[in-house]
């Protein structure tokens, strides 16, 4: 049986016009055909031994219409991620609350924590990101099982995707340069 992995990270929402916007730029569509996640499914095989499991980029309420609802959201997340195997974290420069709260959830569920995180200036000599709090708590909260890596941009974040899990790239987006 396959491992689910969760795979967290800031994610545009156009919330004007309610759509999912810029996911071409989304590490996960780099991964997963961007089709599938905007879809009701079930865990996506990524290879043999893991699956994309979470999070959907479709969420429907009790009538089944599709909504941002954020009760919604948080209802859906709070019931997948004690059920994962493995959260797979990316930090961008952006604060995203949302992957935070996902964080903290998935560390006090004592679940393994893949953290990937882009470098930023920042006052902490405890991580070169401006997201080092977060980091640092969840090693405090869930020791021993938080793994975390600098990348340089999401390319950096795919090729280590593939060393660590065996996960290939469907494609690369297209960036213009690495983070320094």
């Amino acid at each position: 049986m396959r491992k689910n992995i969760y795979f967290a990270g800031h994610m545009e929402i156009d919330f004007e016009n309610k759509e999912i916007s810029n996911l071409t730029k989304d590490y996960r569509c780099c991964i997963v055909d961007s089709d599938k996640i905007l879809m009701p499914f079930d865990p996506i095989p990524l290879n043999d031994e893991y699956s994309y499991g979470w999070p959907s980029f479709y969420y429907v309420d009790e009538d089944g219409n599709p909504s941002l609802s954020s009760n919604l959201i948080l209802e859906k997340e709070f019931a997948i991620i004690p059920t994962i195997d493995i959260m797979v974290a990316f930090l961008q420069e952006e604060i995203t609350a949302g992957t935070i709260g996902e964080i903290m959830y998935a560390a006090f569920n004592k679940k393994p924590m893949y953290i990937y995180y882009l470098p930023s200036k920042t006052e902490s000599n405890l991580y070169h990101t401006n997201q080092w709090y977060v980091i640092g708590m969840v090693e405090k909260i869930n020791p021993g099982n938080v793994y975390v890596k600098e990348v340089s941009c999401i390319s950096d974040l795919l090729d280590q995707l593939y060393k660590d899990f065996g996960i290939s790239a469907l494609r690369y987006p297209n960036e213009k340069k690495k983070v320094k």
